[in-house]
Order: structure tokens, then C-alpha cells, then sequence
């Protein structure tokens, strides 16, 4: 489906001795993204010139060597890429890396690389040992003039975009200002032990972990209760905001729909053995407000309902033919939404639901509905989960949705304390989203 552009490959015996699984990821949407009845005013990205970007991430997973993956796959033109260099975020200062464990990146032995037009780019495995948990900074220099056509907006942690020059290894960034998303990183794999796998969470904002603070998305809460566990299993954040399972009463979403995505974000995705799959709620309230708009009436529940459920059983047949354990979550309430919510759209959440409880064909059913409702009122989230917005869960509410994945589905013990948030955490400064 994409042109692929990877690196030399290691020697043969190499390749069979190291076991790559993905660590972290984003999934990338296109930029800029064309505006609609839904999305007026789409996110849009900031360009460079000669300038360097350093993008933080949190890794889910422990190896000995990673690489790199940029995509490119919506970009028309290929771009130039200086240089790149990988290093542990220094704690308290979310741009300041550790220059003991800074290193280059390089791309088929070179230091500088082209990203080929709706083209992906694998690093060379690159010999810096990494611990699930940390904080990495991926620096990367663009030499001319570029808009990045792939990025990941609403990124949890700050990007920084440097003042003129290649500032890649540098040990504190010379801030120019801040990038809204990750720009063409979309991934990057640790060579790991033969017992780890991925977990992949496949969604829109709720998985993608809109109005979260940084650390604090659903993904992120259930990597930490794995962890605690003593089961240190990488769960990808495989989340867009607005994101569609189906799209099939038009492309209002950010993003393809998730069964357009599903082989690069998630079947592609090196030792995925896991899939989360979340969706539907966008495919109920955005033809809503769509129509809302437009003076139409809104749609029928069947004719909401209908698509979504027809296409998370057109996911789980590949997840399955893939040989990928699935486990789908039914839809939380969204009550009270602004423009969204409607009567016809609560009539087919609760019809997708009834499927996914009752008939879809899952391995295992989580229940976020469940775990979030409000008692007094199912169609509602529980005030004390409620970011304001009706749809969105608060970090305690993202923290319940963790706690309701049970862990004994990955063969993991629980831990000994389970909570939706743990207070101990400290997060360090720059990397509010």
C-alpha cells in the first residue's frame, strides 16, 4: 500500500536474533487537513526552515537497540531529512536532554536521508539501551524548507522547534517555539525479549487522550498498571481525535477511518499481538451535527448504527486473520454533548453496544460504558470522569477506563493496588499538552 523506503538491513543473523517490537507510537493524518460542515477550522501545522524539531515521547518498552520510523505517507514530495539523534529527556526540563546517552541516528549508514513521497523510512538499529517508562527526545533537522504533510496533532507532551540550524545534538534546545504535533515520527521499535508484545489502542480522541494532562491518557494509565504488575507491555496509542470507524455518512473526521488505517497504524506495527479497539461515537455525532448544520433532519439510529457495526466486524475479521488477540470497548455515554448528542444518536450508541456485548466477534468485551456512566442518568457521563465537554473523560475518568481492561487478558497478575489515578506521579516540567 505505501512505497516503502527502508534502511540496509542488518546481516541475516542478526535479523534473527533480535526480536523488534513497537515501543511507542503516533498515528499520522494528513496535513493540512481540507475543512468541512464539522471541522471549520481544521488544525494546521507549523512549517520549518533550517530548523530542528525535538519531539518527546514516552517509550512503553525496554530493548537494548531501537530505530526510528518516519512516515511521509500523505506527502506529495519527498523530503530531506540533515540529520536526527536520540536521547533521554532530562528530567525537570522537558527540551534538555542526558548528552551521555545522546547518539545519532543514521539511515543506511548515512547521517542524512530522503523521506520518499507517501513513503515510510526505518533507522538503522541504533545501540542505546532504553527502559519502559522513559522519556526519549527525538531530534530532527530539516535543512530546507518544509511543511510536514504527516503529523500527529494534539500531541500530550510539547514539541519544541529551535532558532535557525541544526540543533539535533544539542543539550538544551534554543526554543524558537513550539510544535503542535509530531512531525512525520510516527513510531519507534526496541529490539526486546522474545516475551514482549505490543498492545495496540486503536481509536479517536478518547483513546487519543483529548483534554488529558501529559502521561495521563487511558493508554498511557493501562501501561502503567501493566508495569506495576511486573508485566512491562508497550500499549501504542493508535488514537486520532475525530476519528471514524466507517466514515460512511461522510469524512467529517480528522484522519482515514479506522478501517482505512488499520494495516499501517496497527497490522504493521512490528510484535502487535494486542489490539483495543475503540470507536463509533464520532460516526453517531458527527453526521449529527453535520446535519445540525445543514437544516437537515438527523439521521435515523439504524442508519447511524448500522455502518459502525458492520465495519468493527470488517476490523476484527483482519485483526483476526492477522493472528491479533481483539478486544472491543462498547461507547461511552456522550449525554449533554453540544451538538452531537440526540436521541436518534443515544438509540444507536446503545445499539452498537448491544452488539459489541452480545455478538461482535471479540475475544473479550471492556466495558467503558460501564465503567463511566452516570447511575441517575446511563446517558451521561459520572460527573466526577467529566472533562467538561460531556464526551471527554477527566485524567480520573481515563484512569477508570484503565482500571476496567483486565489484565489477566495480556496473562499479567493485577497489582496490588489499583487505582484509576495514581497521585504519586509527577510529570515533569514542559510536557503539559
Amino acid at each position: 500500500m505505501l512505497a516503502l523506503a527502508c534502511a540496509a538491513a542488518p546481516p541475516a543473523g542478526a535479523r534473527g536474533a533480535e526480536h523488534w517490537v513497537g515501543a511507542w507510537a503516533a498515528a499520522p493524518l494528513r496535513n493540512p487537513m481540507p475543512a468541512n460542515a464539522v471541522l471549520r477550522q481544521p488544525p494546521l501545522d507549523t512549517p520549518l526552515h533550517h530548523q530542528t524539531v525535538r519531539e518527546i515521547v514516552r517509550i512503553g518498552a525496554g530493548g537494548r537497540r531501537l530505530r526510528v520510523h518516519l512516515d511521509n505517507r500523505f506527502g506529495e514530495r519527498p523530503v530531506t531529512i540533515g540529520a536526527v539523534a536520540v536521547a533521554r529527556a532530562a528530567a525537570g526540563d522537558g527540551f534538555a536532554v542526558d548528552t551521555g546517552t545522546l547518539a545519532p541516528v543514521t539511515f543506511g549508514g548515512e547521517a542524512r536521508a530522503v523521506l520518499p513521497a507517501g513513503g515510510v523510512l526505518d533507522s538503522d538499529p541504533l545501540g542505546l539501551a532504553v527502559h519502559a517508562g522513559e522519556r526519549l527526545a527525538v531530534s530532527l533537522f530539516v535543512p530546507g524548507a518544509a511543511m510536514p504533510a504527516s503529523w500527529h496533532p494534539d500531541a500530550r507532551y510539547r514539541q519544541a522547534i529551535s532558532l535557525d540550524g541544526d540543533h539535533t545534538r544539542a543539550a538544551r534546545m534554543p526554543l524558537a517555539g513550539y510544535a503542535p504535533g509530531y512531525d512525520w515520527l510516527a513510531r519507534i521499535d526496541v529490539a526486546a525479549t522474545p516475551a514482549t508484545r505490543a498492545i495496540v489502542a486503536l481509536g479517536d480522541s478518547i483513546t487519543n487522550g483529548f483534554r488529558a494532562s501529559a502521561g495521563m491518557s487511558y493508554p498511557e494509565q493501562l501501561a502503567d498498571r501493566l508495569r506495576r504488575s511486573g508485566c512491562a507491555l508497550p500499549v501504542l496509542d493508535a488514537g486520532i481525535d475525530g476519528n471514524q470507524v466507517a466514515a460512511a455518512r461522510g469524512g467529517f473526521s480528522q484522519g482515514q477511518s479506522m478501517w482505512q488505517r488499520l494495516q499501517p497504524d496497527v497490522l504493521s506495527v512490528p510484535g502487535a499481538h494486542d489490539l483495543l479497539l475503540l470507536g463509533g461515537i464520532n460516526d453517531i455525532g458527527e453526521p449529527t451535527m453535520a446535519a445540525r448544520a445543514a437544516g437537515r433532519p438527523v439521521p435515523q439510529a439504524q442508519v447511524l448504527a448500522g455502518p459502525v457495526i458492520a465495519t468493527l466486524g470488517r476490523i476484527a475479521a483482519a485483526a483476526r486473520e492477522h493472528g491479533l488477540r481483539l478486544y472491543g470497548a462498547t461507547l461511552p455515554p456522550f449525554g449533554g454533548t453540544l451538538g452531537a448528542y440526540s436521541a436518534q444518536g443515544e438509540a444507536a450508541r446503545q445499539t452498537v453496544n448491544a452488539w459489541i456485548r452480545t455478538r461482535a466477534p471479540y475475544d473479550a468485551v471492556i466495558d467503558f460504558d460501564a465503567a463511566l456512566r452516570d447511575p441517575a442518568q446511563p446517558q451521561r457521563l459520572r460527573p466526577r470522569y467529566d472533562s467538561g465537554d460531556h464526551i471527554h473523560p477527566n485524567d480520573a475518568g481515563y484512569g477508570a477506563m484503565a482500571a476496567a481492561v483486565p489484565l489477566a487478558l495480556f496473562a499479567c497478575p493485577a497489582p496490588r493496588q489499583v487505582q484509576g489515578v495514581d497521585p504519586s506521579r509527577s510529570h515533569p516540567a514542559g510536557d503539559t499538552p
